[in-house]
């Protein structure tokens, strides 16, 4: 009877790992989608409705917003769980220089897709946005802003097209992540969570977890790349950037104080607006 009970409680043990990792890993592949209402004109900027398709036969929508002053392009990335408009407000000063592709990852948005891989295939679709780029006769050099997941997004893409990224509070790889996920799990119970949830990803979408690595790919990347990261994020933690910034051998890291996760913008817009834009006027001409 006694091992009965033992049996039982670890049955139960067992069985609490791995429904409640299972439900972690569609509450992230199938978030609820945070919708954005405005566009472009709400701001009185002209705009073109642009999609492009995905490797595997996803159609991405987006906005191209032309400058007067530069074919200079910059793409600018959501982040998780959000929409292309979620980030226009903070973002579209850089059309004063340049012009603007924004769209909505696959998933996200107005974009195809039933579930986000969280960047193992957005870092193809991204390349399929520079790919669209480089056919319009009004695009030259190409840069990259990116926030959360497109900032990590933009770390794993291989392209000699794209001459400068902006990296805003990037994750360093998505092990990382996934421990931040069960932070609650004290010291060595939160790996059998991990586990299960790397082998759900395996599963079901083909993803190696382990393999998601941004700090890992940025040590051969050599293009210029500016890392902003809120030294008080609560989601995504500053160490994650200052190991890209370590990794990066042409990098530079901007820590902003007392900021939470993907706030830099608020916390000051003029310096944020001038770091940035100073940076995309160095590298992209």
């Amino acid at each position: 009877m006694k091992f009965a009970k033992i049996f039982m409680i670890l049955g139960l043990i067992l069985g609490f790992i791995v429904l409640f990792s299972f439900f972690t890993f569609l509450l992230y592949i199938k978030p609820p989608k945070m919708h954005t209402p405005g566009n472009p004109s709400d701001y009185k900027l002209s705009y073109e409705n642009i999609s492009f398709k995905t490797k595997d036969g996803l159609t991405l929508r987006g906005w191209f917003i032309p400058s007067n002053h530069s074919n200079n392009t910059i793409i600018i990335g959501h982040g998780f769980p959000f929409d292309k408009s979620n980030i226009l407000h903070i973002t579209r000063f850089l059309n004063e220089k340049y012009n603007l592709l924004y769209y909505d990852f696959r998933y996200f948005g107005e974009s195809d897709g039933k579930y986000t891989t969280l960047g193992y295939k957005e870092k193809d679709d991204m390349l399929e946005a520079v790919n669209y780029l480089k056919k319009r006769k009004d695009v030259d050099s190409i840069g990259i802003l990116g926030f959360s997941l497109s900032a990590a997004t933009a770390l794993m893409i291989d392209s000699d097209d794209v001459k400068a990224i902006v990296s805003d509070s990037a994750y360093a790889s998505l092990y990382k992540v996934s421990k931040s996920v069960y932070f609650f799990f004290p010291w060595i119970t939160k790996y059998p969570f991990i586990c299960m949830t790397s082998l759900y990803a395996k599963i079901f979408l083909g993803l190696n977890m382990f393999k998601v690595s941004p700090e890992e790919h940025v040590k051969t990347m050599k293009i210029p790349i500016l890392f902003i990261h809120g030294d008080k994020d609560s989601q995504i933690s500053v160490e994650n950037s200052k190991i890209l910034h370590k990794n990066a051998p042409k990098s530079e890291l901007w820590i902003i104080k007392g900021v939470d996760h993907g706030m830099s913008y608020a916390k000051n817009p003029k310096k944020y607006e001038k770091r940035v834009m100073g940076f995309f006027d160095k590298h992209l001409g």
